[in-house]
């Protein structure tokens, strides 16, 4: 198989407002049965759609309207709907979409048929999955490297110019790792969050059963290198053509291609102009620095066996990472990063010491019970948001507290009961870093202030001592300009 212009080129997201260059990055696309934890959390936009949806709404134009949200935005909240199979072409629920407005929360996601896609240049995947069906452009001119493809439909269309990007290489077939790993980052980059610091390395995935189906496919697909200055020295990026996150390794990749590849270096210094593109290559190589640094620093703190626990040390250094760079991007990020560092370590944490839940489902009799369970722990106090999720937690942050709250009670020897006695804010706490983690992701707050990025950081290292029985020592605090 090659590359050439039968190829299909999957245009997945909106151009973007900003100034940019589309190109063509050439892909294998590998079909595979495997698990996604795409709809265990739903942002806020995409559950307004789901309920404005389900109260009847059937126009495009009415939820722009309603919810004062761009038509673009709209469409790609929906178009994560129907990836997550909550929603049909139409604007109609599906059961799974009706269940979650009835129930207010996302029930775990089964193997599913997705789409990976494989570089073929390094033979690693991208960090991106599909479910949906890819939309395809329309391919109108071919000179060479340079195509015209059409954007829009009939009434809203144009023609741009994109460069198509060599080939090289052959399809592999991807390890069974390696596919739970993008199914990962792509959860994590639809959450609104980013690891920084993580490479292929550095995470550990349980070995789950794949299904492959077929052999890979050739395809293109658009992306659109930006100009944006966003305060740590690099002068362009490029937008994320899957539409969940900030697409920073897709711009790494096309910044070591642009090395040996003089068109594409020259389509990169016509947007910029100047010297701007070699200013980018130099912020790109000091975050590598910077990244590793953070790692050293976190080892340093916990010692040596944080290494065995490769997920939440890169959490962990994405924040030492914030703390080092101090710009309002990485601020964000940590903010979103420190609830992470407990989604990692309570599922497994409820495996080791599973909880029997009060067997009443009456209104407040589990909620009263959860409350008696945590003041007896040593809990201050138990957030209202966290009290509503206690008659039936099943899924998410707040369901895997719960239930290692409950375990807590039962078991003496739970990592819980000695958090919760040395942190008797520990439930306060969560359920503020979770609403940092919403503010920096979907809010008008932005990224947090000094002291609570410095709480945040405190909260995450203490979970990692606790729940994961490390040994370092104290954690000393980094002045937060």
């Amino acid at each position: 198989m090659s590359f050439d212009r039968e190829t299909p080129v999957f245009q997945l997201a909106f151009p973007p407002r900003k100034r940019y260059r589309p190109v063509l990055l050439p892909v294998w696309v590998h079909q595979v049965t495997a698990p996604t934890g795409y709809s265990r959390t739903l942002d806020v936009f995409q559950t307004v759609v789901l309920r404005l949806c389900a109260a009847g709404v059937r126009d495009v134009g009415d939820l722009s309207r309603l919810i004062g949200l761009d038509t673009a935005l709209c469409r790609t909240a929906i178009a994560r709907l129907v990836e997550g199979r909550l929603m049909e072409p139409g604007l109609k629920l599906t059961e799974a979409g009706r269940r979650t407005v009835a129930e207010g929360e996302v029930a775990e996601t089964d193997f599913q048929l997705v789409r990976v896609f494989q570089d073929p240049a390094t033979g690693g995947l991208l960090p991106r999955i599909l479910v949906a069906d890819p939309v395809r452009a329309d391919l109108r001119e071919h000179r060479g490297r340079w195509v015209t493809i059409q954007f829009g439909t009939a009434g809203a269309s144009r023609e741009v110019s994109a460069l198509t990007l060599r080939a090289g290489g052959s399809s592999m077939r991807p390890s069974e790792r390696d596919v739970l790993e993008a199914c990962r980052s792509h959860d994590l980059a639809a959450r609104g969050l980013r690891g920084a610091s993580r490479g292929p390395s550095d995470t550990v995935v349980t070995a789950r059963r794949i299904g492959f189906q077929g052999t890979a496919n050739p395809a293109y697909v658009v992306c659109y290198v930006v100009e944006d200055n966003d305060g740590s020295g690099r002068m362009w990026t490029v937008e994320d053509p899957f539409a969940v996150g900030d697409g920073r390794f897709l711009a790494d990749l096309l910044a070591a291609r642009a090395e040996s590849d003089e068109p594409l270096g020259r389509l990169i210094d016509d947007l910029l102009g100047g010297n701007r593109r070699d200013r980018t290559a130099t912020a790109r190589k000091i975050d590598q620095e910077l990244a590793e640094e953070a790692r050293t620093d976190v080892i340093r703190i916990l010692g040596e066996e944080i290494r065995d626990h490769p997920e939440v040390l890169a959490h962990l250094a994405d924040i030492e990472l914030a703390l080092l760079k101090d710009t309002a991007r990485e601020r964000e990020n940590a903010a979103r990063t420190a609830i992470r560092v407990f989604e990692c370590i309570l599922p497994g944490l409820n495996e080791r010491f599973p909880a029997r839940l009060p067997p009443s489902r009456e209104p407040g009799v589990r909620e009263r019970a959860f409350v008696l369970t945590a003041q007896r722990l040593g809990a201050t106090s138990v957030p209202p948001e966290m009290r509503k999720y206690c008659r039936n937690p099943k899924t998410g942050l707040a369901g895997d507290i719960i239930r290692a709250v409950w375990a807590a009670g039962e078991n003496p020897q739970h990592p819980f009961v000695t958090f919760i006695r040395r942190r008797p804010t520990l439930l306060d706490d969560l359920d503020r870093s979770r609403i940092l983690r919403n503010n920096a992701t979907h809010g008008p707050t932005g990224s947090p202030a000094s002291d609570e990025l410095e709480h945040i950081r405190t909260l995450a290292y203490e979970a990692a001592r606790h729940l994961l029985g490390l040994s370092g020592g104290s954690t000393n605090s980094k002045k937060v300009n």
